[in-house]
């Protein structure tokens, strides 16, 4: 029998700001966390760096978002202070240096997006028994090696993983998936590694529904909306050189996974 498991080479940075707001989020009653969550991600998509932020709240669009939200107005307040702490609270890198706060806040991003899923959980939680983050996936204690015809493109991640005996759900998390694809169509080594990227993924859903009864591998966008849809024949493109141009891997919004998961 084949054995799905993944193997963790480095955990990411977190940070308390991205947890406790992910908790928080999370741990809302079900008719008011779809709502919310929503809410939230349509605020981080026009909200990115400390000058955004600065000019939300002191304009009337900060009490146009809090006034929409299902929330008592001490939940609201708990929510504004988590907020604030995710845009505001500054952090420093392994070597003791301070990140640059925009950046630390594009990173709390994707990082907000990939702990909302992990805590949320699986479509088809009676199928899932164990459940990783980061993870490079293994076929029988070895590392799956994922080929593009004779170019080896594996040793990449999955951001989210859960998986049972013969089931397998796996996320790839960006903010925007739309604009991470636009990125993907430059002559950068950036782009070069978004395309790669999109083909691991293809790549690596073929190989797991050969050898798995249910496998699903998703490129989910914490934006709502699906701007991403005129961009299908450029990613068809870029796996077409893979010899197979059919997608394997779906991709989402937040709205589709949140509906699946409520």
């Amino acid at each position: 029998m084949k054995r799905f498991s993944c193997y963790v080479d480095v955990e990411r940075f977190l940070g308390e700001p991205v947890k406790e707001l992910a908790q928080f989020l999370c741990c809302l009653r079900r008719g008011k966390r779809f709502e919310v969550i929503l809410s939230v991600a349509e605020f981080l998509k026009k909200v990115n760096k400390t000058g955004d932020f600065y000019q939300f709240k002191n304009s009337g669009e900060k009490t146009k978002f809090m006034e929409k939200l299902p929330l008592s107005d001490e939940e609201k307040k708990v929510l504004w202070k988590l907020i604030s702490r995710f845009f505001l609270k500054h952090c420093e890198n392994s070597s003791g240096i301070e990140i640059p706060q925009n950046d630390l806040i594009s990173l709390r991003k994707g990082r907000l997006f990939e702990e909302i899923i992990y805590r949320i959980g699986p479509a088809r939680k009676w199928k899932v028994d164990l459940v990783s983050m980061h993870c490079q996936p293994m076929l029988n204690g070895k590392k799956v090696e994922i080929k593009c015809r004779e170019r080896t493109i594996s040793g990449k991640n999955l951001d989210v993983v859960f998986w049972g005996k013969h089931y397998i759900e796996g996320y790839e998390c960006k903010s925007n998936v739309a604009f991470f694809i636009q990125l993907g169509t430059g002559h950068n080594e950036r782009a070069r590694k978004i395309r790669d990227k999109i083909r691991y993924l293809n790549q690596l859903a073929a190989f797991l529904k050969k050898n798995f009864r249910e496998v699903e591998i998703t490129l989910a966008s914490f934006a709502p909306d699906r701007n991403y849809e005129k961009f299908i024949p450029v990613i068809k493109e870029w796996i077409s050189q893979c010899g197979d141009e059919r997608l394997h891997f779906k991709i989402k919004t937040i709205e589709d996974i949140l509906k699946e998961v409520e």
